[in-house]
């Protein structure tokens, strides 16, 4: 009985051991880099100016304030999609 155990050991182990075989898939090859780019100018972000908590929001220091955030706000969003668009372009797209 004991030889029989040892011998299903034995097979049980040199089974496990011929199921790894190494494929060409498994194999890793170098790839050369073809796609190069430009790197894009990215615009500043933006500096938002915080509104007054001591006056209400239409006074006329917070709207001041408010109209500078918009100001900024759509300057930094038209700054992104040029940054966008020239990646954009690079890629053909």
């Amino acid at each position: 009985m004991k030889t029989v155990v040892m011998l299903l050991s034995l097979l049980t182990i040199l089974s496990a051991c011929n199921q790894k075989r190494v494929s060409k898939i498994d194999e890793v090859r170098r790839v050369e880099v073809v796609a190069k780019y430009v790197e894009c100018v990215s615009p500043e972000k933006p500096n938002f100016q915080p509104l007054l908590e001591d006056q209400h929001i239409g006074s006329k220091e917070n709207v001041s304030r408010t109209m500078h955030n918009a100001v900024e706000s759509q300057a930094y969003t038209e700054g992104l999609e040029a940054e966008n668009n020239c990646y954009r372009s690079q890629a053909g797209k």
